[in-house]
Parts: C-alpha cells; sequence; structure tokens
C-alpha cells in the first residue's frame, strides 16, 4: 500500500505538469494575451517573409533556367549560323576558284572560243557553181558561204518581194509566214539567204551578177512553164517533177509535205481508239502505168473481211478520178501518180494503217501524189505502210525533210521491202498495241510540229539549212518582264506615289525567330550563297542534231539549257571538279550527314533554284509565305508575278531575306502566267509556290536534291490522282489518298524552266484557253505535258498530302465546283492530245537515311525526312 502510494506520487510529480495557478487579476490576463498576440505576429511576419524569400528564389530559378534554355537556343542559333557561314564562305571560295578558271580560259565566259578566220577554205574537187550543171547542184558547189559564217549568231533570211495582188494566195501565205519566222531579218545585207515566192524573181536571183548570197524558192507548184531551166538554187516545194529543171535534187533541195484542201477532221485522232480495218486507201491514178501488184491489192479487197480487214480503192476510170484530188480542186494537169480520193479521210479514220500506193514503174520517187497519200494517213491517224523499192524508191528522197526527221520517221512508218506486198496483211496483224500507239504518236508528233503548217514547215526548212551549214537556231523567246510595284516618292513627306515602277520592294521587316524555327530545323542544309546564275549550255552542238534534247526539246530555237543535257562522268568530279564547278561529297568513313549537308553532290554542277510565286492581293499571306524564306539555302531569288488589277500597296513592308525579290506584272489575271518564260528567271530549277504554301527548308532541300537527279521530271509534295468512272465512261480527278498517283501539284513542286518555254509556245494554246475559262487546271496542263514529253510520271516527296490554309478566307479550291472543274480538264485535255499521257506511279521519294537507326555518333542526312 506504502509503495502504491509513493509510485503515484512520484509519478504526479514528474509526468503530470504543474498546475498552473489561476490568476485572478484581469491586468494579467490582458498582458499575457498581448505577448501572445506579439508572438503570433512575429511568427506570421516571419513566415511571410520565408514565404517572399521562396518566391523569389523560385522566380530567380525560373529566370536562371530560361535564360539556360535561351542560351542553349542562342549557343544553338549561333552554331547553326556559324556552320551556314563556313559553308556560304566555302562556297564562295568554290565559287571564286571557278570564275577564275573560267577567265583563264576565255574572256567571255559562255560564248565560243574559237576565233573563226574571215576566209572560206575551198574544198578539194569541188568546183565553182559557174563550173557546175544547175541539176547538179550540191550545197558545196552552189551554196554561198560568205554570208554565212559561224560567227554569225545564226541564220538570218529576207525576202525582196512585196505583197502584192499579184502574189498567188499560196505565196502569200508563205511570205507572211516568213515575216512571222524567227529567221527573218527585215534587211538583206547581212541576210544569208534571199527567199523567193515567185519563179520569175527567183530567176533574177540567181542571174544576178554577185554570187555573195544564195537563193530559196518556195512554192506548192513547181511548173516547167515557169521555171524552164534549171537554176543554181535551193529549191523548196511538194510537187517536184521530171523535167530537168524541176527535178529533185538530194541532199540540196527541200522536199515538203503535199498541202491540200480536203476536208480534214480538226480534232486530234484517238490514239488508242479500236479501228475496224487493218489496212485501207483510196487513190486513183489518171495515168494508165497502173501497180505491178494490181493483182494483190485486188485479192485482198475479195476476200474475207472477217479475216484480213483490208479495204484498198484504186480508181482509174474516168468517172472515179472525178472525185479524187487534185481533180476535184481543178489542178489535174500535171500530177501523173496515185492521189487520195475524196472518201480518203473517212476511210482512213477507220483503218490501224494506211498504204501508201505508188506505181513502182517510174524514175520519180518524190511525187505531189505520194506526199498527198502521205498527208491524208498523218491526219486520219493511220500509220503509213511504206513499201521500199531501192533505189528508185527509197525513204530518204520520198519522205519530207529526211535529213531531219529520219529519227521520227523510222519510228512513225513501217518500211517493208515491196517484194513483202504478199504477206502484209499478216505482218501487220502480228504487231502489238503499244508498238502501234507509239508509231501513232509518232505520226502526230510529225504532222503536228513540222508539217501541218505554213509557218511550222518553214521552220523546218531553216533547221534543215542550219544544221547544213553548222548554225544554231534562234535564242528561245522570253517574256520581257513587266515591273509591279509603285516606286515610292524621293520626298519621304510626300503621300502621293510616283508612277515609276520597279521591280524591288522598297520597305522591308526583319522575319520573326518564331517563324524561323518553325522552318528550318536541320543544324545545316547548305550554303546561302552566292547567287549563281544557271549558266548557258547553248553551243555548236545543237547545231548538228541528233542528240537527245533536239530530239526531245523544240527544235526550232537554241535553249538555254533543257532537262536533257548529258553528265559528266563522276571522276571528272575529282580531276576537274573547279574547272566545272562541282561540289563532290567529301565521303569520310562516319561523318556521312556532315558533309552531305555541306555540298550538293550528285552528278551535276552547283547550282540554285529560284522561287517562283503567284499571287493575287493576299499580301499577308503572302508574305508569310516568303518570310518562311528566309536563309534558305541555295536559294537565288524570289520572283512574285502578281496577277492582281491593283499593283501592291507602295508601302508594304517585305520580309528581308538574303536574296532580292522580285515583282513581276501579269499581262492579265490568268493562272497560266504562274507558267510564263519571264526574262528574269535566271535558274534552271524553279519552285514553283502558291502564296498560301509553307514548307520547312529541310523538305525544300530534299525535293531540290531529288530533282537534280530527275531533271525532266516534276518533283514535289501534294500528289494526285486520275481515275476512270465506269458509271460515266470518263476520266475523273481524284485527291483522295490513294497508293498511287500521276499528278504533282504544282503548287509546290520543282520543275526546269524548259517547261515554261514548252507551256507557252509548244502546247496547243486550246489548252492554255481551257484554263483561263476554267480559271483552273494550268496544274493539271503542266503535268500533262510533261507526262507527254518525257513519258515519265512525277516524283512525290515527304509525306505531304494536302496544303489547307487555315489563314485564307477564300480559296480556289473550296469552291463547290472544284473537283468537277477539273475533271472536266482531264477530259478535255486527252481530246487535245488524243490520249490521256498522265502516267500512274507508286513511290515515294525520301532521303537515303530515313527512319534508319543509327548510332549517337553518326548523323542522318537530314533529321525528319
Amino acid at each position: 500500500m506504502c509503495n502504491f502510494s509513493l509510485e503515484v506520487w512520484v509519478y504526479n510529480q514528474l509526468v503530470l505538469p504543474p498546475k498552473v495557478p489561476v490568476l485572478q487579476s484581469e491586468d494579467t490576463v490582458e498582458l499575457r494575451n498581448s505577448e501572445l498576440l506579439a508572438i503570433h505576429r512575429s511568427l506570421k511576419n516571419e513566415v511571410l517573409l520565408l514565404e517572399q524569400k521562396r518566391r523569389s528564389l523560385v522566380e530567380e530559378k525560373y529566370q536562371l533556367e530560361t535564360r539556360i534554355w535561351n542560351l542553349r537556343n542562342s549557343l544553338q542559333q549561333s552554331s547553326k549560323t556559324l556552320l551556314r557561314l563556313e559553308a556560304t564562305v566555302a562556297s564562295f571560295q568554290k565559287t571564286l576558284i571557278h570564275q577564275d578558271n573560267q577567265r583563264a580560259n576565255s574572256e567571255h565566259p559562255g560564248e565560243f572560243k574559237v576565233r573563226f578566220p574571215a576566209a572560206f577554205l575551198s574544198l578539194p574537187g569541188s568546183p565553182e557553181s559557174d563550173q557546175v550543171a544547175p541539176n547538179l547542184c550540191t550545197m558545196n558547189s552552189c551554196f554561198a558561204y560568205q554570208t554565212c559564217g559561224l560567227h554569225s549568231s545564226f541564220l538570218r533570211v529576207c525576202t525582196s518581194e512585196p505583197d502584192t495582188p499579184s502574189l498567188s494566195t499560196h505565196a502569200k501565205a508563205w511570205r507572211a509566214a516568213l515575216l512571222a519566222s524567227s529567221h527573218f531579218s527585215s534587211s538583206c545585207e547581212h541576210a544569208c539567204v534571199k527567199v523567193h515566192f515567185e519563179a520569175a524573181k527567183a530567176v533574177a536571183c540567181a542571174n544576178a551578177s554577185s554570187k555573195k548570197q544564195s537563193c530559196l524558192l518556195l512554192s506548192d507548184n513547181l511548173d516547167p512553164l515557169f521555171l524552164p531551166t534549171p537554176l543554181p538554187i535551193l529549191l523548196a516545194s511538194s510537187n517536184f517533177t521530171l523535167h530537168t529543171a524541176t527535178s529533185f535534187r538530194a541532199h540540196f533541195d527541200f522536199l515538203m509535205a503535199a498541202t491540200m484542201d480536203m476536208n480534214f477532221s480538226t480534232q486530234s485522232p484517238l490514239l488508242t481508239s479500236q479501228r475496224p480495218l487493218l489496212l485501207a486507201a483510196s487513190v486513183g491514178v489518171r495515168s494508165h502505168h497502173g501497180n505491178p501488184y494490181q493483182d494483190v491489192l485486188s485479192f485482198w479487197t475479195s476476200a474475207s473481211q472477217d479475216r484480213i480487214r483490208v479495204q484498198i480503192n484504186l480508181m482509174t476510170e474516168h468517172y472515179q478520178l472525178s472525185r479524187c484530188w487534185p481533180h476535184t480542186s481543178g489542178h489535174a494537169g500535171h500530177y501523173a501518180d496515185w492521189s487520195p480520193c475524196s472518201d480518203s479521210p473517212e476511210l482512213l479514220s477507220n483503218a490501224t494503217f494506211c498504204l501508201l500506193v505508188t506505181g513502182l514503174n517510174t524514175h520519180l520517187p518524190n511525187t505531189h501524189g505520194l506526199l498527198s497519200q502521205l498527208t491524208t494517213c498523218l491526219v486520219s491517224g493511220a500509220i503509213p505502210v511504206f513499201l521500199t523499192n531501192e533505189p528508185l524508191l527509197s525513204p530518204s528522197t520520198a519522205l519530207p525533210f529526211w535529213e531531219v526527221l529520219a529519227w521520227h520517221w523510222h519510228r512513225a512508218v513501217l518500211f517493208l521491202p515491196a517484194a513483202r506486198m504478199p504477206h502484209l496483211p499478216e505482218i501487220l496483224d502480228a504487231m502489238d498495241e503499244a508498238t502501234l500507239i507509239e508509231m501513232r504518236a509518232q505520226c502526230q508528233l510529225i504532222w503536228n510540229k513540222y508539217l501541218s503548217t505554213k509557218q511550222s514547215q518553214l521552220g523546218t526548212i531553216f533547221l534543215a539549212l542550219s544544221r547544213r551549214l553548222g548554225l544554231r537556231q534562234p535564242p528561245a523567246p522570253l517574256l520581257p518582264s513587266e515591273p509591279a510595284l509603285l516606286r515610292p516618292p524621293a520626298n519621304a513627306s510626300s503621300l502621293q506615289a510616283t508612277t515609276t515602277l520597279t521591280f524591288y520592294p522598297s520597305y522591308f521587316y526583319e522575319p520573326r525567330p518564331s517563324v524561323l524555327a518553325q522552318m528550318d530545323v536541320d543544324d545545316l542544309l547548305g550554303p546561302t550563297g552566292p547567287q549563281r546564275d544557271s549558266p548557258s549550255s547553248a553551243s555548236l552542238q545543237y547545231a548538228v542534231g541528233g542528240d537527245l534534247p533536239s530530239l526531245v526539246a523544240d527544235p526550232f530555237f537554241s535553249h538555254a539549257s533543257t532537262p536533257w543535257a548529258p553528265f559528266l562522268p563522276s571522276e571528272m568530279q575529282f580531276s576537274q571538279g573547279q574547272k566545272f564547278d562541282f561540289r563532290p561529297i567529301n565521303h569520310t568513313v562516319g561523318n556521312a550527314g556532315a558533309e552531305f549537308s555541306a555540298d550538293l553532290g550528285g552528278m551535276f554542277p552547283y547550282e540554285q533554284f529560284t522561287v517562283v510565286m503567284l499571287c493575287y492581293n493576299r499580301t499577308s499571306i503572302a508574305l508569310l509565305s516568303l518570310e518562311a524564306l528566309a536563309n534558305l539555302p541555295y536559294l537565288h531569288s524570289v520572283v512574285v508575278v502578281w496577277n492582281g488589277p491593283e499593283p501592291p500597296p507602295v508601302y508594304l513592308r517585305w520580309p528581308k531575306l538574303h536574296v532580292p525579290i522580285l515583282v513581276v506584272k501579269g499581262e492579265k489575271n490568268s493562272l497560266n502566267n504562274r507558267f510564263a518564260p519571264y526574262d528574269i528567271i535566271k535558274t534552271d530549277a524553279l519552285l514553283m509556290l502558291d502564296d498560301d504554301v509553307l514548307l520547312r527548308h529541310d523538305e525544300i532541300i530534299l525535293a531540290f536534291r531529288v530533282w537534280r537527279e530527275n531533271r525532266d521530271r516534276i518533283v514535289g509534295f501534294p500528289a494526285r490522282g486520275h481515275f476512270w468512272s465506269y458509271s460515266t465512261q470518263e476520266w475523273y480527278y481524284n485527291s483522295d489518298y490513294a497508293c498511287e498517283y500521276s499528278m504533282v501539284l504544282t503548287g509546290a513542286a520543282f520543275i526546269h524552266r524548259y517547261y515554261l518555254h514548252a507551256y507557252t509556245y509548244e502546247m496547243p494554246s486550246r489548252i492554255r484557253e481551257i484554263v483561263d475559262e476554267e480559271m483552273n487546271c494550268e496544274d493539271i496542263a503542266m503535268n500533262f505535258l510533261v507526262s507527254h514529253i518525257t513519258r515519265k510520271p512525277p516524283i512525290k516527296v515527304t509525306t505531304h498530302w494536302s496544303f489547307l490554309c487555315h489563314r485564307c478566307s477564300s480559296t480556289l479550291y473550296s469552291r463547290p465546283t472544284h473537283k468537277e472543274s477539273r475533271s472536266t480538264c482531264i477530259n478535255s485535255f486527252v481530246k487535245i492530245y488524243g490520249y490521256n499521257p498522265l502516267i500512274y506511279t507508286q513511290f515515294r521519294a525520301d532521303s537515303v537515311l530515313f527512319k534508319t537507326r543509327l548510332p549517337a555518333t553518326k548523323q542522318k542526312c537530314f533529321r525528319y525526312v
């Protein structure tokens, strides 16, 4: 009991708190409360100070982190700028070395390095023209080379015949074609050839005392009555005769295509149409020399039509000949060979092949009748069958302009020995469809480009003569650029703008870093200078012909360059790279990406590209797209084609780029202006951009590098297709996602500048009219044109499928009838071309190491593409 009480006492003393005495005084309570309040305030202030200090430290930490982030970005941008500057400096150094080499080789780079002597050699065994019978004239014996020196830029011709009422209708047509020719010179003083359209004037030219100028007689009718004796002058006609004065002199005279007044369809025949007849002809002859194979022809006609499908109409009776040309036009006087009859166009339009019928017992192979049959075949879309009988009947002396068109004739005409005539149906029936379509396409090309009009035939004559003389063709025409910007007044206080126009903007703003950060995501993509125009490759080689550019490109002009120019072997880049300004990639093991970014490499010399942007009053949208081009490598200049009715505002501020911006005024508000060959475009590579398209720099450079390896193709981003509708039996335009495509939209695509010339001067004008009528389809027209010329599809790069402009209040593609209009364009273009030239393809191009897993120590070609 005692122990328990002791333990309780100890517990109470040690554990329990002491009892607080109760203060009965009110003053003591207030004092105690004030002390507690003071302690509370002190603690509260201390907490506030600590909170402020914490916030200050957090803010300081945030500022330090922001500063570190900015410094890292600045370091990254500075490193990128340093890499770009180093690459640009290296590019300047290489350019200077190249220019020094050019100056060492020639005082005038790009011009002929040969100094031609004024005198001409007299070739051994080549007598003067007065020592040679005129009917035996050759270029060496009867042509005056003195006024056609190689120092001349190109062949120049003139005429001294005025447009008088006495000129025939054909002569007036020839004269009009001559005046429109690029070879025409208004003065005969420095002309190489004088052209005449009347025999009397040609005789006077031939009899002139001066032998310093050659003469050319253009005539559809070489009548011996008007040309009684042979003349030492060039003759161009489709009607050479057996008469000595008007007989054809091979390699001297020019055999033209026959012009006829028969009723032909104005629309090109479809290349893929199925024709019920295999072989057909409908011809008549006034003389009675007949045809040695008439029995064979008659057998074909009388045989089972289901088996051989041949229809040959040979008309020799007087009542039949009244329906045959030229009897129907009253010109039957001296036409003595088989000529087409009035039913030929309709008959041949249903035949796959047409037989060129000749008497085969005449020593005159190039009769007007045979040429008339050839014209009928070409216009009707039937493939000519030419039965040779050497040496009497040879293609080189029977077909028009053989020396220029031999490559094309071999691919358009079926040449067979005359002895194979009995087996002709079996031979023709064995030919595959692809070959037939290609032959029809060549026939169409020959007719449309070289023979269909007097202007085209005249151009072919001058082309052949230029190649004989070793002269180039005239330079390809360029559209003179008209500036679109009003120059600001000299007095800054003046509110009235001047009426003087300029290409160059006057006010600029610095591109925003935020925009550049989104566009430029790679460390280095290439140098940003110096500005380099694409060199001109026009030289004497184009005067010779036979190379790929002369076969594919427009042959009637000399082009600064073409997509088909040959390239040098790869060893030339390392042995003579500085001479040709190659920039080969220095392949070091483990450092592929960095070296790839520093130089262009590839198989072509260093070059740059021009951005061509079509604009119409959407300045705010266009300026943002232009701003995104700042510091874009390999950019030469930016050409803005202004389609608006009014010029841009005078005080409009443009983004300050590292290259000049040139604003060109379109002749009218036309989408065709996008592809106008303006003379201010100085590079082969053109990046066609819509004014609302934004592309990253790495995407553009990848497309540029891909285009350099495929210069004859469209290389771009959005892909589209043409598909067949079984319900409507027509083509329709497809913009949906698909695994194959046939078009790349030129709102974001690279093309060669040659195609600007082809679009403006070679493409059928009706297509440009449709583009203006629909206010649409210019990109489809360009895809048709390039595929038609090259027979290759376009190339798509990266994953871009569409560029939707969320900033735009209105766009052409947002119209309800947009797709319907484009489908209409496709079907209209097919009818104009005679077939659908678009070609399907099923792949896209990415960089070599795209999606390839690499060690951290190695760098890809591009980061994201």
